[in-house]
């Protein structure tokens, strides 16, 4: 038995990222090996002491504590660096966010949308988009999106995601730049639309749908009023909703006479719409949705491009730290494309096979 356990009580794994500056050390905390006791029970955490103990723990993500002080630690929630607002306010969500707000929201009063403000925007998710590490990028996208702020937010991620794709597809600067563009604009017919509709904290009616699905005429006006947006980004701004079977709106476009970056920004929106929680609908885990886009129910999209999405998103995130549901860290090490949402992580010297009880929460994002 180690010293500091209480007799009987087995060691078990928990992420490093679960210690934090401030935190009064409810239990002794032990190596990733448990082997060697890294600080014990009462001592108070900085920032100088958790680089050493980062150093004596081999640079690895996981130690050890026992099962009472295990549980006691996650059920405080994800570990604080994991806090999703101090999160996007350090790696420079935030700002794209706010942007997007202030276009939507002059939006909403003058029923016009500034190609200035929507340009300044564009800019700052290029810069991420060419620089920001896809785990991070991952971690934007798969948060809880407040009712009063969903516009603002799936606004930004479709716009993340049409670069990304953009990219992917080797796409020339231009061309990726004004699929940025689009995504921010998008769904900005929305803010013609009741609040209460928009806002509402339950399913649609039949003739709220109805309503609902006359935001694509609506951004079209919009865009095509302003005369500064190229006509490919206000014709996909209309079709971004039509599907490849004809059975999308609002003109009832089949295969290739959608425009192609209506298809590429389809594939955005249904991406993003699945992993956001909105008040009648949970978040899902972001493999989860990958898998499930594999499925026949997306073959209303285009389906190669929904394979390219499939295909790289994994590829970027292979070698990514992952925090696991029972509160230890992993390393992506291979997603198998015929079971996308449980991949194979190394814990710590262990490569497991992640599993429904047993599965990745959340990106961690390395120091």
């Amino acid at each position: 038995m180690f010293k500091g356990f209480e007799e009987n009580e087995a060691m078990e794994t928990i992420s490093f990222d679960y210690l934090y500056p401030g935190l009064v050390v409810p239990g002794d905390i032990y190596n990733h090996s448990g082997k060697l006791l890294l600080v014990a029970k009462g001592i108070a955490l900085n920032d100088v002491m958790l680089k050493r103990l980062k150093k004596f723990n081999d640079l690895q993500r996981n130690i050890k504590v026992s099962s009472t002080l295990r549980k006691e630690l996650t059920n405080k929630g994800l570990p604080k660096k994991l806090d999703q607002s101090a999160f996007e306010n350090e790696t420079g969500y935030s700002k794209i966010k706010h942007r997007t707000m202030s276009i939507i929201a002059i939006a909403q009063i003058s029923n016009q949308v500034s190609y200035e403000q929507v340009s300044d925007a564009g800019s700052m998710v290029m810069d991420h988009v060419n620089s920001t590490d896809p785990a991070i990028i991952l971690q934007w996208l798969n948060s809880h999106k407040d009712v009063d702020e969903y516009l603002y937010r799936h606004s930004t991620n479709v716009a993340i995601i049409n670069g990304l794709i953009g990219k992917w597809l080797g796409m020339n600067k231009e061309e990726i730049e004004e699929l940025v563009l689009l995504g921010l604009v998008h769904d900005i017919g929305k803010t013609r639309l009741p609040s209460g509709i928009l806002n509402g904290p339950g399913e649609l009616t039949g003739k709220e749908l109805e309503l609902v699905k006359k935001h694509t005429v609506y951004s079209y006006e919009m865009l095509k009023s302003g005369g500064q947006f190229s006509n490919d980004i206000i014709m996909a701004a209309r079709g971004h909703h039509e599907r490849m079977n004809g059975g999308g709106y609002p003109d009832g476009l089949s295969a290739d006479s959608i425009p192609f970056y209506a298809r590429i920004t389809a594939i955005s929106n249904t991406y993003d719409v699945m992993v956001s929680e909105r008040s009648y609908k949970h978040a899902q885990n972001p493999f989860k949705v990958l898998a499930q886009m594999q499925t026949e129910q997306f073959s209303e999209l285009d389906i190669r491009l929904v394979k390219l999405f499939n295909q790289q998103m994994p590829q970027e995130l292979v070698g990514k730290s992952v925090l696991m549901s029972d509160g230890s860290a992993g390393i992506l090490r291979y997603i198998n494309a015929q079971n996308i949402e449980y991949p194979v992580v190394d814990t710590g010297g262990e490569i497991i096979q992640t599993n429904k009880d047993l599965y990745c929460v959340s990106m961690i994002i390395d120091d």
